[in-house]
Order: structure tokens, then C-alpha cells, then sequence
């Protein structure tokens, strides 16, 4: 008898650890995304022409994202994102991976279930509808997906001084311009002084539940805006406008073709208010899944041979 019961015991550690084994595989599984940007400067004084790539890499549980930009054959830039909970909430942190690994940016994320409210550093409040409250709450808070945060949020990304995310371009959410947030009010620091403006979002759906317009708004100005304008069900247009503390105007139209080529064409017309200096950008942005790799911190050398292996 007790031979039979080491034996079934013995037999149990196998399958546990083959499991484990196999959980462990499929966690720290990887894979990436290549964006690749052709961008024309126009301006007063010359027309430049540039072509960059950005390799995103995330883990199987979607809770690690790391950025590396490429220029001109060299890194210029390489961040992670961490989301990561404890019993204070949700924080989303941003860290150089190279150099001493500074940290970038934090994010601390709470949600209500009572009034379907996110909220962002303890001031920035995202009221949802109900019907997708639990499910971005699921997304989010229990799974831990960075790009479900960055989905919601992508209207608010420079507010949080969070660059090169595409999140249109790297997720398969076809949901994002649904019914989903209600209002905001979120509030933005000055860059040179200690003011502070706070913004009120106002959300337009059609009768299909999907996004017309998005505005930003005090009682003196209007920060950021978006129209929304569905062509058919391959093109998708956008209208924006963004005002940087009086500094810089944005105008920018979006064209995006989800079911033809998965690319962004991007025309920015850029106001310097205070250099009296307006610059065109007209940029291409195509998206490329790469499927698995081995690691979220590859060589730079691992890196260019994958870029070469996919031009």
C-alpha cells in the first residue's frame, strides 16, 4: 500500500512539474511588432525626408512592453512599461532600458465599481459606460494589459508624456471607438511653471454606439479635439486638434485602412505661436505582426538582423 501511495504521489510531482513547465513556457512566450515610418518635413527652409522603425516586444501575458526605436541604424530610443498591482492599486511604470535604467514615468490606476470610474495619479477621472466597465476592469485591472490601458487612454497619451504608442496599430481592438467612456476630467501640468489646467472631456456616439467626437475644454480654451468619420468598413478618417499651453497648435487628419493594409497615413500642420513657424509632416506608419521572438531584450544585433529578415 504505501508503494502504491509513493508511487501515485511521485506520479503527481511529474504532471505537476510538466505543467508547471508548460505554464512557464507559455508565460514568458514573446512577440513583436515592427512599425515602420516614412515621414516628409516640410517647412520654409527645406524639405527633409526620413525613414524610422519602431520594434515593440511583449510578453504572453501582456503585462511587459518594450519600445525600441530605430534610427538612422542605431537605438535612439528603448523604454519598458511595467504594469504591475498591489494592495495601493494598479501602477503602470515606464523605465529607459538602457543607461541606468531610469525610471520615466508612473502611472497609479484605481477603479470604482459603484460610480464605473477609473482614475488615474488620484485626479484624472474616466467615467464608462457600464456595459463596458467590467469588461476594461477585466482587461486592465485583472489581466494586466498594457495595451488595453493604452487603447483607452490614447486620446490622453501625450497628456501623460507617453510617446511613440500606436495603439491603433498594435492591438486587435475593434471595439475602441465604441461607447465606451462616458466624460473625464483630467487635469495636465505646465512644463514651464508650477500651473496647472484641468480639462473637461465631452464623448458624441452615433445611434451605432460609435465615436463622433471628442472634446477637451476649460471655460476659457479647448485643449484637444476629434472627429470621427467612418468611410466604410476599410477606411476610417479623424480629424484633430491639439493646443500645447499656447506653445504649439496641432492640426492633424488621420486616415486609417484596418482591412487593407493596416497603415496610418498621418498630415500634421504644426503652429509655433511664439516663433511664428508652421511645419508640415506627412507621414506613413505600417504595421507589421513578426510573430515570436526570443527575448523582450534582444541584442541590437539580434534586432537589426530581424528588421533585415522582414524588409
Amino acid at each position: 500500500m504505501n508503494k502504491l501511495i509513493l508511487a501515485f504521489i511521485l506520479h503527481f510531482l511529474i504532471g505537476f512539474s510538466v505543467n508547471a513547465q508548460q505554464l512557464q513556457r507559455k508565460t514568458n512566450a514573446y512577440h513583436g511588432v515592427l512599425l515602420t515610418q516614412l515621414t516628409e518635413v516640410k517647412s520654409k527652409e527645406e524639405v527633409e525626408r526620413d525613414t524610422s522603425r519602431t520594434l515593440y516586444l511583449q510578453n504572453n501575458s501582456k503585462d511587459s512592453l518594450f519600445v525600441y526605436k530605430i534610427a538612422e541604424g542605431v537605438i535612439s530610443e528603448a523604454t519598458a512599461y511595467f504594469l504591475t498591482g498591489s494592495s495601493k492599486g494598479l501602477c503602470l511604470t515606464a523605465k529607459s532600458i538602457s543607461g541606468d535604467a531610469e525610471t520615466l514615468n508612473k502611472l497609479q490606476i484605481k477603479f470604482f465599481d459603484a460610480e464605473h470610474v477609473m482614475l488615474i495619479n488620484q485626479k484624472d477621472k474616466y467615467v464608462l459606460y457600464p456595459k463596458f466597465y467590467e469588461l476594461i476592469k477585466q482587461e486592465i485591472n485583472g489581466k494586466h494589459s498594457i495595451v488595453s490601458l493604452f487603447d483607452l487612454l490614447e486620446d490622453y497619451l501625450e497628456d501623460y508624456s507617453i510617446y511613440n504608442i500606436y495603439p491603433v496599430l498594435l492591438s486587435e481592438n475593434r471595439a475602441r471607438w465604441a461607447k465606451i467612456i462616458q466624460h473625464a476630467k483630467i487635469t495636465t501640468q505646465r512644463n514651464q511653471s508650477d500651473l496647472k489646467d484641468s480639462w473637461d472631456y465631452k464623448y458624441q456616439y452615433n445611434s451605432q454606439g460609435k465615436l463622433v467626437s471628442v472634446k477637451a475644454t476649460s471655460a476659457d480654451e479647448t485643449h484637444f479635439s476629434k472627429k470621427m468619420s467612418y468611410i466604410n468598413s476599410s477606411t476610417i478618417k479623424m480629424d484633430i486638434y491639439r493646443n500645447t499651453e499656447d506653445r504649439q497648435i496641432l492640426s492633424r487628419k488621420i486616415s486609417y485602412h484596418p482591412l487593407k493594409d493596416n497603415q496610418l497615413n498621418i498630415t500634421d500642420h504644426v503652429e509655433e505661436t511664439g516663433q511664428n513657424k508652421e511645419t508640415i509632416l506627412i507621414t506613413k506608419i505600417h504595421s507589421k505582426n513578426i510573430g515570436k521572438v526570443k527575448s523582450l531584450k534582444p541584442s541590437f544585433e539580434e534586432i537589426k538582423k530581424l528588421i533585415k529578415q522582414l524588409k
